[in-house]
């Protein structure tokens, strides 16, 4: 990290838009690529969006995105099959939101849907250190610091700006990757919804993009990500949580589907060599998250959208009691159940 770079993070730091430097690094080294990306594209974490949306960004993207779509299957990991493409017409911009798994999801979906969409990128750590956050930075992106209260906020008025100029947004609703072993896809936040909804009330369409592959760090012939991109969704008289729902039940039965059609398997098979399913999904989740240039633990186990009353908020509260003579076996059986919850929390731990 050279003199300059350090400086302009110091100004990051005092204007509020960084916590400090790990909202930037998440405490990995620095290279020249993260020089040139601070040098040339930290403005975008400015909230302004004159500062940071100039009309000129809508028209400078459109030789990448022809760039991408021409050369990007040779930067995917595994061989691409669209099962189902609804074939996108409309007169004005859509949402479209993917679910979030694997290393080439992004680059899988904008391959998929072949219209230009500005990126909503939460993962500063690889959008200023890595290849991939250069080609997105020139394509357009919405940046959010979701460290940040005001960045998460003024995103959402960027990400209703870009529809106005009649461009296209691409979300991961689920917020980080999905490393849940029970779960096909992760609660999704509701920013989305807030971006589709217009000034009178009406909503642009959400586009659902939907990405299964059998092996998440594996490249292989017979291990295809297998795409969907279904029918757009109308939010009109839905309310925030009931459209967040239903955009959500629409994409897990598209998931579903793939996963009958491509992900059957016999349990022998998937604990080959490992002692239990504890042990073969450890092993799945540290090969996975070394498949990304850079990865923020920091934020990966936390930016999640927490379930209300969870189980193990629950025996957590009972485990802490003052043991008595009356609760002693509840209270050692409650810590028994929440070192189990917390060995099985895969989504909190990497």
């Amino acid at each position: 990290m050279n003199k300059s770079t350090k400086k302009i993070i110091e100004e990051l730091i005092q204007k509020g838009y960084i916590t400090n430097e790990r909202d930037l690094t998440a405490n990995d080294k620095t290279n020249i690529i993260f020089d040139y990306m601070i040098k040339k594209y930290s403005y975008l974490l400015d909230e302004d969006i004159n500062t940071v949306l100039s009309k000129s960004d809508f028209e400078k993207g459109k030789i990448i995105h022809q760039i991408l779509l021409k050369f990007g299957k040779y930067f995917l990991s595994n061989s691409q099959i669209i099962e189902y493409d609804s074939k996108i017409n409309s007169d004005e911009p859509v949402i479209y939101v993917t679910n979030h798994r694997f290393k080439d999801d992004i680059l899988s979906t904008i391959l998929a849907i072949k219209n230009r969409a500005f990126i909503v990128f939460g993962s500063l750590p690889q959008f200023y250190g890595t290849l991939d956050g250069i080609m997105s930075a020139k394509n357009g992106v919405v940046m959010v610091n979701r460290k940040n209260a005001n960045s998460k906020r003024s995103s959402v008025e960027k990400a209703k700006y870009v529809l106005k100029n009649n461009m296209n947004l691409l979300i991961c609703p689920e917020g980080v990757w999905n490393k849940s072993p029970n779960e096909c896809m992760l609660d999704f936040w509701s920013g989305f919804y807030r971006i589709a909804k217009k000034e009178d009330g009406t909503f642009y369409k959400i586009v659902p993009v939907v990405h299964y592959i059998y092996n998440t760090y594996e490249s292989s012939k017979n291990n295809n990500i297998h795409t969907i991109v279904g029918d757009p969704i109308s939010l009109d008289g839905f309310s925030e949580q009931e459209g967040v729902s239903y955009v959500r039940t629409v994409m897990l039965n598209y998931y579903w589907n793939l996963m009958e059609k491509y992900g059957v398997t016999k349990r022998d098979d998937l604990l080959k060599g490992f002692n239990d399913s504890t042990e073969a999904w450890e092993y799945e989740l540290t090969n996975r998250v070394k498949t990304a240039d850079k990865y923020d633990f920091e934020i990966e186990i936390s930016a999640d959208k927490k379930k209300k009353n969870n189980e193990l908020d629950i025996w957590d509260t009972i485990a802490n009691l003052d043991v008595t003579k009356e609760n002693a076996i509840e209270v050692i059986n409650a810590k028994k159940k929440v070192k189990e919850l917390k060995t099985n929390d895969f989504q909190h731990r990497f």
